[in-house]
């Protein structure tokens, strides 16, 4: 391993501390965080939020073994470019994205869920990182899963990049109708000042 290796294991492991320590400490006060699938009735929308989280653990188990260097298959793990600073590169938007995770984990407050929750979505965040970006976890996600792919350049890492940008924008999507049905004109407001991305 070399220390390309041990920034991206380390990033993960930031990821994951966050993730689920927030989890836990709202799971703690009564906060039900999890509400993935709950509010869709479409098949193809509930599979897509379904499969979201056993798709993030292949994918992480992957990336520790392409860390440390376990041989896989070279049809998957084979890079299709190497070149040093765009590692370096990935490295950066690897921690930019885990920046911006924590940041908005800290605007949401009490407010954070995992899914759309149609039942006690009661509060239009807009202060903090959401002043700068309507979507800061979903920009995380896209950053970082691209930074992963610049360090790693092999057909998974790709593959699950690309696929991960398209299936996020699809639930931004998503959400911003959710929000504009439940707080209409300020939501309207909020889409005029603030960029959905950047």
């Amino acid at each position: 391993m070399n220390t390309i290796d041990v920034l991206v294991i380390i990033s993960l492991i930031l990821f994951y501390v966050l993730f689920t320590g927030r989890t836990i400490l709202l799971y703690k006060r009564g906060v039900k965080v999890w509400v993935i699938g709950t509010s869709t009735k479409k098949l193809f929308e509930k599979v897509l939020e379904n499969i979201l989280f056993p798709v993030l653990i292949v994918w992480s188990i992957f990336l520790i073994l392409t860390a440390v260097h376990i041989k896989l298959p070279n049809n998957i793990s084979n890079y299709l470019f190497t070149i040093s600073w765009i590692k370096y590169m990935g490295i950066l938007f690897c921690y930019i994205g885990i920046l911006l995770f924590l940041l908005a984990l800290i605007s949401f407050g009490k407010a954070w869920r995992i899914g759309i929750d149609e039942n006690n979505s009661n509060e239009l965040i807009t202060t903090g990182i959401f002043k700068y970006s309507r979507n800061p976890i979903f920009l995380f996600m896209d950053i970082y899963f691209c930074g992963v792919m610049l360090i790693y350049p092999n057909i998974v890492f790709i593959v699950i990049a690309i696929c991960t940008i398209i299936g996020i924008h699809f639930q931004i999507m998503r959400e911003e109708i959710f929000l504009l049905h439940k707080f209409s004109k300020r939501y309207r407001e909020y889409k005029k000042q603030t960029r959905r991305y950047l």
